[in-house]
């Protein structure tokens, strides 16, 4: 029920995010909501069913990009294998680390998407700034979709008081 709780959440964001393409804001003000997600997957679900969300959160990028089949998707796996294995080292509920982690995501993911889909292209400075833009608008989104997504993570054995989670005896 989870995932497909992130499936449908990634879906209102891909729709959230070709709207604001569509109100002609600068391609660099667009967040990466489905990377978020992500994102949120290598810090609290570390599985082969969280790599294989990972990958279907890219390749519905890649249906809706119209682009290439596949780079998003590797991009995504990439980054789900690299914050998999950084998410034990990291504290992983502090808004500060999530929002930085969101960041160099963006950066990591487009350059691997930027590599794969155009294999004998540099990277310009051009691109590198429209992906500083949109690491900078996914770091602003990050508090908020965390917030939804821990909703749907939360354990159901786990009562909440003031104080925090405690286990029920019942």
């Amino acid at each position: 029920m989870r995932f497909v709780f992130c499936c449908l959440l990634a879906v209102a964001l891909l729709i959230a995010q070709s709207v604001l393409r569509h109100l002609f804001l600068p391609e660099w003000l667009v967040p990466q909501g489905l990377l978020i997600c992500a994102i949120f997957l290598a810090f609290y679900e570390f599985s082969l069913a969280g790599a294989v969300a990972a990958f279907l959160l890219g390749l519905l990028l890649d249906l809706s990009s119209g682009v290439l089949l596949g780079p998003w998707a590797a991009a995504y796996v990439v980054i789900y294998g690299v914050f998999t294995f950084l998410s034990q080292r990291l504290f992983v509920e502090s808004s500060a680390v999530s929002m930085m982690v969101v960041a160099i995501a963006t950066l990591l993911s487009g350059v691997v998407f930027l590599s794969l889909a155009f294999e004998y292209q540099a990277v310009t400075l051009a691109e590198l700034a429209m992906l500083a833009g949109q690491a900078l608008s996914s770091a602003m989104l990050t508090p908020l979709v965390f917030k939804i997504l821990r909703f749907a993570w939360r354990r159901p054995d786990r009562a909440l008081n003031k104080r925090g989670a405690v286990v029920s005896a019942v």
